[in-house]
Formats: structure tokens, C-alpha cells, sequence
């Protein structure tokens, strides 16, 4: 079987078809460490498949700051902190740079694929091979050719066998309503926690967001992210907003005196899940991580929904049994997520629902178990349930 893509989800998928003994020939056209432009915070259920993968002593050996709660802020700067660790987690969540991350689960995946009979090849994918209705291998940028059973479509939200699946399907290549743009950079010196995350919605950037994640000792990554379609409506340039925080709003002390490491300001785009899955798969190709479309829309966390996806990939024989697995596992918590996204363009609501969690233990329980604990989240799909919560 072939895998496109090296990142955390096609290193996972890579990972666990070699654990089953098959061959598996894993392309990627970067040479790690590389940078890839993200949050950089690992949560959640990115640290039970890292145990799973044997990588918890290493990770929990590199990372310099664990993080047990999330600050979140609404526009009239309500504050909720949020727990986000267990005595029952493998690991804490913490933060790291993607430079390193991403190298040290690729390093291990490639190992497990040479030990069982497979190969890691560095080259770039530019199309599927298709005869009839199947994908049956994939094609370089050199035009070489290479035949598989099943290819994993991993490469990113442009991902060459991402496309092919959408337009087998009648899918818009890039739905504004589903689709984030970020941009981040680094700084040092920040007059803030180091042991946090922070998520802050403020009147200067809604419905957007602004996060300031503790990577290090003194080093932070810090970004703002929105809707392709509020862009649009609002004419929003994402540089000229991360300024605004940081130059001219309540936030703005946190940056006095601090220090941004030039050169790491970069953007890149978010392909989100929502209340109905996009279908990852057709005949002979199954998706991954953000090649699926499986970013959370509230948090714009990645990480986890792709280590996952790459599990179940492996599991799951056929393509019907892979999508009706993401369907399970990540359904309710994405419809969640979106419904959450959508408040933050009422910012009353937004006010008004910050007001009410910092007064109500369970709301903030349901809060730690959306952030945290994603396999939780099945119960939290009826109206009835928010209703409940809310007012009662």
C-alpha cells in the first residue's frame, strides 16, 4: 500500500498498517525536521495514539511546558479557565513546535515501515493512477509510476488524491463556510502565564480568534484565525488583524516590552469539519487528517483528528466501514464545534454564554470535555442537552 504524505497523519496511518504487517511504501517530498505552520498545541486525544505509537517518554522528554487549562475570553473579557488534564491521561497536553513534532512521528513511522518490509520515498505525488472507476497507484511529478491495492491520501489540504476524491464526489474544491484561514508568529518576553493556552475573542477581530500558546520557556506561539467566507464579508486581512491585537487592544499589555522573532510570521489554511463529514473515501483511497477535512472549526486543532484517522484506516477493510468510523468517533464533536463557531458571530450570545459557564460548574465540565476529552462527546449532540445546561 502506498501513503502520500509524512505529516502526523500519514505518519500514523503509515505507522499502524507496517504494525500489521503490511508493506507500505511512505512518500514524502520534504526533508524533516521542517517547519509546518500550526498552533503547535497537542491535546486530547493526540496523546493516547502518541502512547500508542511508543513515542510518550520521547515527547514527554522534549517538550519543555506542560499545560493543564485553557483560558478563553469573550469580547466584554469574561474569563473561563478550563482544565484540560486527568490523572487518567497517558500524557499532559503541551505545546511544541511543529519543527520538532512532526519529526520525531515520522522518524518513527518510517522505522516501523523498514522493519516490515516497506520504504520511505522522498518524492513529490502529483496525481493518482485511475483505471476504470479505481485508483489503483500513484504518479510523481517526474511522471514515474507506482501501483498500490490502497493509497492514503495525506498531503494537506491540497493534497493530489484529496482532489480527486471531491471531484469523484460533485464536492466544491474549497467551501468558504468550511474553510479557516491563520497566520502565526513567534515571540519571547510576554508579560503572560507560560502555563496556559489561551484562546481570546475579541470586538476587534470577530468572529475571528486570537491565541497566545507556550511552546517553550519564554517562547510563545501567538496568531489569529477566520472563516474564508467572514474574510470575505468583512474584508479582513489577517496581517493588519494580528497588529490590531497586538498594537491596539485590551491585550496589548501582554506585548510590552516583548520580542517577536522575525521571519516567523506565516499563514496557512484550514480545511474544517463541521455537523456532516465530508466523505474521505472512493475506490482504492482513503483520507486523513486535513486531506479529509477534519480540523476542528471552534479550536482549529488538527493534530488529533489526524493521528486518529490514520488509525482508522488501518482498521477499517473497506472505504464504507473507514467513513462510517470517522462518522463515529468524530461527528458529534465536530457538529459541537460548529455549532460553537457560529455563536461567535453573535457577540452577545458569545457575552451571555461566557457569563453563564463562569457561573455553572457542568457548563464549564462540558467545556473541558469539548477541548479535552473529544470521545466524550456523544452526549452532548441534542438540543435538549444545551437547553438544559444553559438555563438550568
Amino acid at each position: 500500500m502506498i501513503v502520500v504524505g509524512g505529516g502526523p497523519g500519514g505518519s500514523s496511518a503509515a505507522y499502524f498498517h507496517a504494525s500489521l504487517g503490511k508493506r507500505v511504501a511512505l512518500f514524502e517530498k520534504s526533508q524533516f525536521p521542517r517547519d509546518k505552520i500550526c498552533g503547535d498545541a497537542v491535546t486530547g486525544k493526540s496523546l493516547g495514539i502518541l502512547s500508542e505509537m511508543g513515542l510518550k517518554d520521547e515527547m514527554m522528554g522534549i517538550k519543555e511546558i506542560s499545560t493543564s487549562s485553557v483560558l478563553l475570553t469573550s469580547p466584554n473579557a469574561t474569563e473561563l479557565n478550563i482544565p484540560i488534564s486527568s490523572p487518567d491521561d497517558p500524557m499532559t497536553s503541551f505545546c511544541i513546535e511543529r519543527l520538532i513534532f512532526d519529526d520525531k512521528i515520522f522518524r518513527k513511522a518510517s522505522k516501523v515501515v523498514e522493519e516490515n518490509g516497506g520504504e520511505v520515498i522522498r518524492e513529490s505525488i502529483k496525481s493518482p493512477i485511475v483505471e476504470g472507476q479505481k485508483v489503483i497507484g500513484v504518479r510523481n511529478s517526474k511522471g514515474k509510476e507506482y501501483s498500490a491495492e490502497l493509497v492514503i491520501g495525506a498531503g494537506g489540504y491540497n493534497c493530489p488524491l484529496s482532489r480527486y476524491v471531491i471531484e469523484q464526489n460533485n464536492l466544491p474544491k474549497q467551501d468558504k463556510s468550511h474553510y479557516s484561514s491563520a497566520i502565526r508568529e513567534y515571540w519571547t518576553d510576554l508579560n503572560c502565564s507560560e502555563g496556559a493556552f489561551e484562546i481570546h475573542f475579541l470586538d476587534e477581530i470577530q468572529p475571528g480568534y486570537f491565541w497566545i500558546f507556550p511552546v517553550g520557556k519564554n517562547r510563545y506561539n501567538v496568531g489569529v484565525g477566520m472563516l474564508l467566507k467572514d474574510m470575505d464579508k468583512k474584508s479582513v486581512k489577517l496581517k493588519g488583524m494580528l497588529d490590531r491585537v497586538i498594537e491596539n487592544s485590551r491585550l496589548s499589555p501582554i506585548f510590552e516590552g516583548a520580542n517577536k522573532i522575525e521571519g516567523t510570521r506565516k499563514g496557512w489554511m484550514l480545511p474544517l469539519g463541521g455537523a456532516k463529514l465530508r466523505i474521505a473515501h472512493a475506490d482504492g483511497v482513503r483520507l486523513v487528517g486535513d486531506s479529509a477535512s477534519l480540523i476542528d472549526p471552534f479550536t482549529g486543532e488538527g493534530i488529533g483528528n489526524a493521528l486518529v484517522s490514520g488509525k482508522l484506516s488501518a482498521i477499517h477493510q473497506s472505504g464504507e466501514d473507514y467513513q462510517k468510523a470517522l462518522n463515529e468517533h468524530m461527528q458529534s464533536e465536530l457538529a459541537n464545534s460548529e455549532r460553537l463557531q457560529r455563536m461567535l458571530n453573535h457577540k452577545r450570545l458569545v457575552n451571555w454564554f461566557f457569563k453563564k459557564a463562569s457561573r455553572k460548574p457542568k457548563l464549564q465540565q462540558i467545556l473541558t470535555d469539548m477541548l479535552h476529552y473529544k470521545e466524550k462527546q456523544n452526549k452532548f449532540g441534542s438540543k435538549l442537552f444545551w437547553l438544559r445546561a444553559l438555563l438550568f
